[in-house]
């Protein structure tokens, strides 16, 4: 009996433990993203711009189950057109039908290593800041060497959506970089804000203050006199 017991208490005990471990797995891998966030990526290139390549690819995120994430990519093309097209990738085993690593897992940091398509594990090689989408941004980045191809990669740290993807080959070089997002809001330029007043606007504002002055000076000549 103590020994069927025994036995009872292993079986119990295996499944529990199998439970917990993948509960673990699962919260060191998760995404960063929710349904309806966004991101749009600008092309550039040193020279004219090749119309077989999109010159520029929004990113919409349709729905996230798990660590699997479905993407609605669309690109506009060099001659006007535009395609439309549906990726699947999982941040946490690299399988899908995604083209470049739009996505890692969240929370990932320097030291770590992220499964990049097409190329299987990458370690993250620091974290810096930059400008994008209208905003700084912390960043984590990567590299790494394909032939005579040089690939560097830049993720948000806290969405962990990709900010750039830049190919170097030789004296050429192309990247994708992002210009546009629902996941932060641009920071407030003073000047830009300025410009995009009316004239009318500006115009009061310049008159009312005009107004303060000329009424301060006549309060200040009538206390003199008096």
């Amino acid at each position: 009996m103590a020994e069927m017991r025994k036995a009872i208490n292993v079986f119990t005990t295996i499944p529990l433990l199998l439970l917990l471990l993948a509960t673990l797995v699962y919260a060191e891998t998760s995404v960063g993203i929710k349904s309806g966030d966004w991101i749009e990526y600008e092309f550039t290139v040193k020279g004219a711009p090749p119309p077989s390549m999109p010159q520029r690819v929004k990113a919409e995120c349709l729905s996230v189950v798990g660590t699997t994430v479905t993407l609605s990519m669309t690109m506009h093309m060099g001659d006007g057109t535009e395609h439309m097209e549906t990726m699947i990738v999982d941040v946490a085993s690299d399988s899908g039908n995604a083209t470049f690593q739009v996505l890692i897992p969240a929370n990932s940091k320097a030291g770590d290593t992220v499964k990049v398509v097409n190329y299987g594990d990458l370690t993250l090689a620091g974290e810096t800041t930059g400008t994008y989408a209208g905003a700084s941004r912390t960043v984590v980045y990567a590299s790494l060497s394909q032939d005579n191809m040089q690939f560097n990669y830049r993720w948000d740290k806290q969405t962990e959506v990709l900010l750039e993807i830049s190919l170097t080959q030789g004296a050429a070089s192309a990247a994708y970089k992002a210009t546009g997002t629902n996941l932060w809001q641009a920071s407030l330029n003073p000047l830009t804000f300025a410009s995009s007043l009316s004239i009318e606007i500006l115009s009061i504002g310049v008159s009312a203050i005009a107004i303060a002055i000329v009424v301060a000076a006549l309060i200040y000549t009538q206390h003199k006199r008096s």
